[in-house]
């Protein structure tokens, strides 16, 4: 988690007369989205903060597109390439690793089907056997398991240099980032602020949990809390030591570079995003401390460096909402998957804006495809689906 504060603006007031696009919130899907329609429209970005101070600057930076989107193949080899090709952009790294899902007895056939499946697709993607995994990933711990997916097309970032990095080339392109500006509602072509309002000819909201309340209208996107810690180990982790996942405990983890362990889990539905505690629970912290050392090897003393919580949102099928609802565009209930899906976000808004063919079909994405009787639905965590 980075408590860095990005303030730098474009100009020292805002603009007078239209702009081509207003796109409200500076998350990684914000900058992401502003980066894709600056080279040609006229961008500006508004934010209540600054770069990458919501639920982006608090995410792990898991990136698995395969997991989450390989039954919508070319959806995820554009997220695949996208990570691979801005790498080294604006300081951004991308960390290619291994990702093992840990697989219990019950479980077998499903994830053996499954992975068979995205490997006809062309992803690299096996099951293995418990012993074939541990003579892998030797410190990995799979007594109580049956095996494993594994993903080789799996890494990791940092999510505030991603964004930031997505900022800067987006400024590069002449887009214009205006931070502590609070948006208090939108339009088809206006943002209001509390001191005035910037029109524009298309608005596009990437504002989180907070999109219902500027679009003035419920949304089938349900808040939820997220926790994650790192550990330090007795003994670091070692360059290769893998991503990994156990769904049936509710956990996921991935290396830093320092070879320390970032763990994260913790689903709970809240119904005041906005005044949730952004500290890791002391019980979320103990079922780490007791969890961990049963999956991963060498953590039985492992210190505590720290912790933190932040808030995604869902929708009922766990994919985002990429489309115009009143006339606005949105780009929301991300499924704590923000990271992974803003290149995603950003060629399916961009095609939309222009009226150009995107990369892939985002119908997936609609807004129809949800009605009415969705709201108040059963959350579906990123436990449930992966991370």
């Amino acid at each position: 988690m980075h408590e860095a504060h990005d303030t730098a603006q474009s100009d020292a007031s805002l603009p007078d007369g239209p702009v081509d696009v207003v796109v409200v919130g500076a998350g990684v899907v914000g900058c992401a989205i502003a980066d894709a329609l600056a080279p040609d429209h006229d961008v500006v970005v508004l934010d209540k903060s600054g770069v990458a101070e919501g639920a982006t600057g608090r995410a792990a930076g898991v990136i698995t597109p395969t997991l989450f989107y390989g039954d919508l193949p070319e959806v995820a080899r554009h997220a695949n390439e996208f990570f691979r090709a801005f790498d080294g952009t604006h300081g951004f790294e991308f960390t290619e690793r291994r990702r093992y899902d840990y697989v219990v007895h019950d479980e077998v056939d499903t994830a053996r089907d499954r992975a068979a499946d995205l490997a006809d697709h062309g992803f690299p993607v096996t099951y293995l056997d418990t012993d074939v995994v541990e003579s892998e990933a030797p410190r990995l711990n799979l007594d109580d398991f049956a095996g494993a997916v594994r993903y080789d097309d799996a890494g990791w970032v940092d999510p505030y240099t991603l964004a930031t990095a997505l900022k800067r080339r987006a400024t590069d392109r002449g887009a214009s980032f205006y931070l502590d500006q609070q948006v208090d509602a939108v339009s088809s072509n206006t943002a209001e602020l509390a001191d005035g309002e910037i029109r524009a000819h298309t608005v596009v909201v990437a504002a989180g949990f907070s999109t219902p309340d500027l679009l003035g209208r419920p949304l089938p996107i349900q808040p939820y809390r997220t926790q994650c810690v790192v550990l330090e180990p007795t003994e670091v982790l070692d360059d290769q030591f893998p991503i990994g996942r156990v769904g049936s405990k509710h956990l996921y983890f991935r290396p830093e570079h320092n070879g320390d362990l970032l763990v994260g889990g913790s689903h709970d539905i809240v119904s005041d995003p906005a005044g949730v505690s952004t500290q890791a629970d002391e019980s979320f912290v103990k079922e780490v401390a007791l969890t961990i050392p049963e999956l991963v090897r060498g953590f039985g003393d492992a210190g505590l460096v720290n912790g933190w919580a932040g808030v995604d949102s869902a929708t009922p099928d766990a994919r985002p909402i990429l489309d115009q609802v009143d006339d606005v565009f949105v780009a929301a209930g991300f499924n704590g998957l923000g990271i992974l899906a803003a290149p995603i976000a950003a060629e399916a808004i961009r095609s939309q804006v222009t009226a150009e063919t995107a990369a892939f079909d985002v119908s997936p994405f609609s807004f129809d495809r949800f009605s009415d009787s969705t709201s108040g639905f059963e959350l579906r965590t990123t436990s449930d689906v992966g991370r």
